[in-house]
């Protein structure tokens, strides 16, 4: 009886290796006013809890069926099994209002390994949707999120820590989600010598999305401190 007792604890133990749930990860873009709600990983299957919001009157929403899920350190993919609470495609959800709000789930398949981050890709010739570098890593969300709760409270030095973490633990992030943070940050505490070296790094990075973070640097009051 303790040996049965013990293997199925075992069991239990290592099925629960390969189970986690994320919430609110964070992304670096979305092609849509769509929010990532949840992640569950199991040792089969990636199930992504979605909420889009309506901005048009009118407006409709289809989830089609050649969608995936792209692992970014390996560029491995990993294909739709089942959506639920929205609709295949070309069979489509029809909104009432603008503001309206549209909660679904998309089941793929796995990895053989938990990814650090993903893409979400909907495959398909018009008005797709795509979600790039979501983040998995429980480590990197934590110190994401705490950067974020820091910058709010006015916690400049410590929020500036926390992204900086972020970015040194994770230089293969594809993406320029923390170095806008970091160059603001810079910029508030007046230290725009150090600002204008971290611009200079976004400027000449490979990063996927640098134009759209330039971008939005270009935006703030601080800029023409960084162009001199």
């Amino acid at each position: 009886m303790k040996s049965i007792v013990v293997l199925l604890i075992s069991i239990i133990i290592a099925g629960g290796l390969f189970s986690q749930t994320i919430t609110k990860p964070n992304f670096a873009l979305a092609t849509h006013p769509i929010l990532v709600d949840k992640i569950s990983l199991t040792e089969n299957s990636i199930t992504i809890t979605l909420t889009v919001k309506n901005q048009l009157a009118g407006g409709e929403f289809c989830a089609n069926e050649l969608m995936y899920i792209q692992e970014l350190k390996k560029n491995r993919k990993a294909n739709l099994l089942k959506a639920s609470g929205i609709p295949i495609c070309p069979s489509s959800h029809k909104f009432e209002n603008p503001g309206e709000e549209l909660t679904f789930e998309l089941e793929f398949s796995n990895f053989n390994e938990i990814p650090k981050y993903i893409n979400i890709i909907e495959d398909c010739d018009e008005n797709c949707f795509s979600i790039y570098g979501v983040v998995i890593d429980e480590k990197m969300n934590k110190d994401i999120n705490q950067g974020y709760s820091y910058f709010k409270s006015g916690n400049l030095d410590f929020a500036l820590a926390s992204f900086r973490t972020a970015a040194r633990e994770n230089a293969d992030y594809p993406f320029a989600l923390l170095y806008g943070n970091i160059i603001e940050i810079y910029a508030l505490q007046k230290n725009f010598e150090k600002a204008k070296k971290w611009y200079q790094f976004l400027q000449s990075s490979k990063f996927i999305d640098k134009g759209h973070v330039i971008e939005q640097i270009s935006r703030k009051d601080f800029f023409d401190e960084l162009s001199d």
